[in-house]
C-alpha cells in the first residue's frame, strides 16, 4: 500500500515568511517524506497531536552511513507539537524518501509537517 506523503515546506531564505501545509495523520498507511531535493540536514519534522491518545512515531533508519543508529521513536500522549531536526544520513533511503510508521491502538489524531530551513 502506498504511504501518505508529507509535503515539504521550504523556507529558503532568512527573514522570509512561509506557509505551512499540515498533513493529517494516516495511521493505516503510515507516511513518507520525499527529501530527494532537500539539502542534507536541513529538514525539521513537526508532530502535532490534537488529543491525548497515545501514539508512537517511528522514523525508520535509511540506507546511508548513520543508519546503524536505528530507528528514532517519538512517543506522544498529550495534545502537543513536537519538532525534530532530521539527519538525512540516518533516515534517508536510496530512493530519496524518509519513512515514518505510526502505531496507535487508541486512534490518535493530529498533523505532520516538514520544513526545509535555510
Amino acid at each position: 500500500m502506498a504511504r501518505s506523503a508529507i509535503t515539504v515546506q521550504s523556507l529558503s531564505a532568512y527573514n522570509s515568511e512561509g506557509t505551512v501545509t499540515k498533513d493529517a495523520f494516516d495511521i493505516t498507511n503510515d507516511h513518507s517524506i520525499d527529501v530527494s531535493s532537500v539539502e542534507d540536514n536541513k529538514l525539521i519534522l513537526f508532530i502535532e497531536t490534537s488529543d491525548t491518545k497515545a501514539a508512537t512515531f517511528s522514523i525508520k533508519a535509511g540506507d546511508y552511513s548513520d543508519s546503524s543508529l536505528g530507528d528514532l521513536d517519538i512517543t506522544t500522549g498529550s495534545a502537543i507539537t513536537q519538532a525534530v531536526c532530521l539527519e538525512t544520513s540516518r533516515f534517508k533511503d536510496s530512493d530519496g524518501l524518509i519513512l515514518i510508521d505510526i502505531a496507535s491502538t487508541a486512534g490518535a489524531t493530529g498533523n505532520l509537517y516538514a520544513v526545509e530551513h535555510a
